[in-house]
């Protein structure tokens, strides 16, 4: 994966999802671009750069959007989005044997599976430090079981919205140099298989 290519792109997701995707706002739920460049990242690029594409895109995620508010508002918290992010880039490693890479709905499916996965992550999180006097979770008086719906809710907006931006996505693959199946197999023993 060239990162030249990869970091612009999601750049631009970002300052999407802060700036515009809020117009696609439906019931405080928001889809999220940023989800379906990982995605899309992570069902292509070796294992170990999407790994750190991840960190990066989770990192960024934390930094954009404050993790609380209130008397000592914004606090921005690193950790809760960059490790969910790397949690469910390792669920789309663990399967993107079996996709169809070239589908714009095999993108729409694992951008689902992303936001799904990381909003778990991120969830459990938040309810872990609720624990802690004086830590209140972003979600305020309600119960971590609403906000995981509300989480899985905004997984299922992330991966409609995955399917034109995957389509998108694949029709400029060329440029984010992505491996075949068979180079990466080579570069591991020289034998022609397939791997995941």
């Amino acid at each position: 994966m060239k990162w030249i290519v990869a970091v612009p792109i999601l750049f631009v997701a970002l300052v999407l999802d802060v700036s515009f995707m809020p117009v696609f706002e439906l019931g405080g739920i928001t889809p999220r671009l940023v989800v379906v460049v990982v995605a899309f990242a992570a069902m292509h690029a070796d294992g170990a750069i999407v790994r750190w594409f991840a960190l990066l895109a989770g990192f960024l995620m934390d930094l954009s959007e404050p993790s609380l508010s209130g008397p000592r508002a914004p606090l921005y918290l690193i950790g809760p989005s960059t490790l969910g992010m790397l949690f469910g880039v390792e669920a789309i490693l663990s399967i993107r044997g079996v996709l169809v890479r070239k589908n714009p709905f095999s993108v729409g499916a694992m951008s689902l599976l992303l936001s799904l996965t990381s909003g778990l992550f991120w969830t459990a999180w938040w309810a872990l430090r609720s624990w802690y006097p004086d830590s209140p979770p972003p979600w305020g008086d309600g119960s971590a079981l609403r906000e995981f719906g509300t989480q899985f809710l905004g997984s299922i907006s992330s991966g409609i919205c995955g399917i034109p931006v995957g389509f998108l996505l694949l029709h400029f693959s060329g440029a984010w140099g992505f491996p075949s199946v068979l180079a990466r197999a080579r570069t591991q023993g020289g034998q022609a298989r397939i791997i995941r």
